[in-house]
């Protein structure tokens, strides 16, 4: 536990395949005191700075939620209140250099990689991401806690299918590449479908998951057992399928564009993007092509009948409300762990 003490988290590739059980183990034993009424103010008079540059309903109820249950406090940190960033008003070295004076840790959802990385070398506390452009860990552990819950404890061995569906406004590829490394460190089998991407065009106009994720992936997958593969079909992917986790993502270049310009109305992007619309939508047919058992999942929020239908997300295969559920959990066992 004390090796936790302390420490940022940016990604899941920080982490030992052991460090990453160790969370799991953790926010199982929390996840299981709350249903049976017991206190674990683990956190109390902590405080914690979460700071979102971009919309966020599960990642920061969760955190802020999580901190209450542990004794401790969390400030809701946007655009309103903090003079750098939109405001232009003060320089970002010292907003994190003031709050690290203030707080215990920062909950940091920002537009770019690079400044994540900025404010975890100027901080003091732990910088925990709270999804960027190129990883969501604090999803991936939500998504594995699920996937254990209903895989028998373990998720070793189990093939997970992860399906790219269309949506207007998408989010980018963080939680995609999370869970490459999920699968590399705990030797699950991980299937990624997805569109071909703009052939012959612009930087960003790809839909596969980071060429780096991938390649990290499969070099650690070699000492877990696991298998990684990226395919452009739904059919490729759900053969024998555990689990089918649906995501509708871009590249970082595209959301960095932002929602006006970019993910929105990027004009080549959405032109090819639109063509994706009739082909991309996980439908029961799509479902029926995995083993009965499967089940169905979704980080949320979620494009209703254009990343899936309702049909699906309200189905009797859908986990999608105990995966956001287990979001707190999971949540709970970082901050105890890093806050302590």
């Amino acid at each position: 536990m004390q090796q936790f003490k302390g420490r940022s988290l940016l990604g899941i590739n920080e982490l030992t395949p052991d460090e990453v059980q160790f969370v799991l183990d953790v926010a199982h034993d929390l996840k299981r005191q709350q249903k049976q009424g017991q206190r674990h103010e683990l956190l109390r008079g902590k405080s914690l700075a979460g700071i979102f540059h971009t919309q966020s309903t599960r990642t920061s109820c969760s955190f802020e939620t999580a901190m209450t249950h542990m004794g401790g406090h969390m400030m809701w940190l946007d655009n309103h209140r903090i003079w750098a960033g939109e405001a232009k008003a003060e320089n970002w070295h010292d907003t994190i250099k003031t709050l690290t004076r203030y707080v215990d840790g920062i909950a940091f959802r920002p537009v770019t990689r690079e400044l994540l990385e900025q404010t975890q070398e100027l901080a003091t506390v732990p910088v925990i991401n709270a999804s960027c452009p190129v990883e969501h860990p604090t999803q991936a552990f939500a998504d594995i806690m699920t996937m254990r819950e209903y895989g028998g404890g373990s998720v070793k061995g189990a093939k997970v299918a992860m399906l790219w569906g269309y949506g207007e406004l998408n989010p980018p590829c963080g939680l995609p590449n999370s869970t490459l490394m999920m699968a590399a460190k705990l030797g699950f089998d991980l299937t990624i479908a997805c569109p071909p991407g703009l052939a012959n065009s612009a930087s960003g106009m790809e839909l596969a998951p980071d060429p780096r994720y991938i390649q990290w992936a499969q070099d650690e997958a070699k000492l877990t057992g696991a298998k990684i593969n990226i395919v452009h079909s739904y059919e490729e992917a759900t053969k024998d399928a555990d689990f089918i986790n649906v995501y509708s993502w871009v590249s970082p270049q595209i959301f960095a564009e932002g929602p006006d310009t970019g993910y929105r109305g990027n004009p080549e992007f959405a032109a090819y993007k639109a063509t994706l619309k009739d082909d991309w939508c996980v439908s029961q047919k799509v479902v029926d092509t995995a083993p009965k058992h499967v089940k169905v999942m979704h980080c949320l929020p979620v494009a209703r009948n254009e990343e899936a239908t309702d049909e699906v997300l309200d189905g009797p295969n859908s986990i999608i409300f105990d995966e956001a559920e287990n979001r707190l959990h999971t949540i709970k066992a970082l901050l105890a762990l890093l806050l302590q």
